[in-house]
């Protein structure tokens, strides 16, 4: 049986450890926490502007990601008859070596036997993207990490967030608007 096979053990693990990564969900970067606005003074945080920004965009592609690969994970347990659920079930009971015992059936096994390094494989692909989306952003996964830490227990912060959202918004708007007014020039003058 593959389960006794150390290798196999060390993809397990792995999956287990990068599935942890997968289920970590990124903030929640629309929670209604403002406080009122005279409560509101003018406030300084150690993170720049840009940097807040660039996180809140890490942040939406992160969490695109993990939806995407939730579903491709999905659909590969989904090929064997099992649920993600009950995929990382077995894994638990692997890493802990309590696979014996009845809670599984030999079909559920081998299963999982068979999907292992497929989802090790999609949770590697997973982890690469996410490293390359937090470089593109100025980031290190430390770095993204600590602005995400404050991020969730500062609500001064993520009401500031939301107002460089807001600014970033209109200036787009404002850009836009200028775009069109000089094609529309372009236009009437040709």
């Amino acid at each position: 049986m593959l389960l006794n096979n150390k290798k196999t053990g060390s993809v397990i693990t792995a999956v287990l450890f990068a599935f942890a990564l997968v289920i970590a969900q990124p903030a929640n970067l629309f929670a209604n926490n403002d406080k009122p606005e005279e409560d509101k003074e003018e406030e300084t945080f150690r993170f720049e502007d840009e940097a807040l920004l660039n996180f809140f965009d890490a942040n939406q592609e992160i969490s695109q990601l993990q939806r995407q690969t939730q579903e491709r994970m999905a659909e590969t347990v989904g090929q064997l008859d099992l649920t993600l659920e009950r995929f990382n079930q077995i894994a638990r009971a692997n890493q802990i070596g309590a696979l014996q015992g009845g809670a599984f059936t030999d079909d559920e096994i081998n299963a999982f036997n068979q999907l292992g390094p497929q989802i090790s494989q999609l949770q590697r692909e997973q982890q690469m993207m996410i490293t390359t989306i937090l470089e593109e952003k100025g980031f290190t996964t430390t770095s993204y990490q600590e602005v995400l830490n404050e991020y969730r227990t500062d609500q001064d912060l993520q009401a500031y967030v939301r107002e460089l959202l807001r600014e970033r918004r209109r200036q787009e708007i404002l850009e836009e608007r200028r775009r069109e007014a000089e094609e529309k020039a372009q236009q009437e003058q040709g």
